[in-house]
């Protein structure tokens, strides 16, 4: 019955499409998803894509009569990161992420793509409850709160030529930001409930733009199955949202705000001190701005060593 539950929890999440914000999207929140043991450290390694389907319309003069001329642009980010838990002291945590990003722009005149070190996040939390994770204990808690910065260690001011790129496309934003999260995960024997949430604040950057202030949160079930005590596997299935504001350049807004809904599938696996897992994010609902801007899926594969 468990399997068969897991397996129709993920089959409803199936073929949906869905659109958030305007061109030049540049949402994508911060997603942690189900983190390996709390109170060990671990240092790994992650590889994240998310793209885009933005449809746009131009309209120009031909032999002066107006002409209506409809264009297709994929959007593609890219995200090879390192990554890294600390625990100094018990009931708190210290997270690291230095991401290095490679985003393309596609369109019927051809693609171009940009690619370098992007911002290091830099986040702290500290659990006010935290009832362990004793075999002897059929119920557990713990609940994390804590924020951080985004430092301004990307390229932001990139030009193609004589034009500037894209500021969605840039591999960082050039505004220092701050972050506020939380994390809590309730457990009752093999099944659990993992909530987390981001609150980020962004700043405006030395060329005038600033990007919406961003929120993300998600809900997953897991089941935690011991294979023989040769590995740990920990499926999961879940909802994520996001919400941006609009963006601004020079206090004006640059494109519209937007949110998205995602579903989870997911699947961790532990072999003594190796974590290894992957999720898949399948958008689930629709949100038109000025231009349709459909969000494509999302994937996440990551590799840590746990000690």
């Amino acid at each position: 019955m468990k399997k068969i539950l897991l397996i129709a929890m993920a089959l409803i999440t199936l073929g949906f499409n869905s659109s958030a914000c305007d061109g030049g999207c540049t949402m994508g929140g911060s997603y942690l998803g189900i983190l390996p043991q709390f109170h060990k450290n671990f240092a790994g390694v992650r590889y994240t894509t998310r793209s885009y389907t933005i449809h746009t319309t131009h309209t120009h003069l031909h032999d002066g009569m107006p002409m209506t001329h409809a264009d297709v642009m994929d959007e593609v980010y890219t995200t090879a990161e390192a990554w890294g838990r600390f625990v100094p002291f018990r009931n708190v945590q210290v997270f690291a992420f230095v991401p290095y990003a490679f985003n393309e722009q596609r369109t019927s005149r051809g693609n171009t793509r940009y690619s370098g070190l992007g911002d290091i996040t830099l986040l702290a939390n500290y659990a006010l409850v935290n009832t362990g994770d004793s075999t002897n204990r059929s119920f557990k808690q713990t609940l994390q709160l804590g924020g951080g910065v985004k430092l301004p260690t990307g390229a932001h001011s990139l030009h193609n030529g004589e034009e500037g790129v894209a500021t969605s496309l840039q591999p960082g934003t050039g505004g220092t930001d701050f972050i506020m999260n939380g994390i809590y995960t309730v457990r009752y024997s093999k099944w659990g409930l993992n909530n987390d949430f981001t609150y980020r604040i962004n700043s405006k950057n030395s060329d005038g733009y600033k990007f919406g202030n961003r929120l993300s949160a998600s809900t997953n079930l897991f089941y935690w199955y011991n294979l023989e005590n040769l590995l740990t596997l920990l499926p999961s299935t879940g909802l994520y949202y996001e919400h941006a504001q609009a963006d601004e350049f020079n206090s004006d807004h640059d494109a519209k705000a937007g949110d998205a809904y995602y579903a989870n599938l997911g699947l961790n696996v532990y072999v003594k001190k190796i974590a290894f897992g992957g999720t898949l994010q399948l958008p689930l609902t629709r949100h038109a701005g000025e231009h349709a801007t459909q969000n494509n899926q999302r994937a996440m594969v990551n590799l840590s060593y746990l000690f």
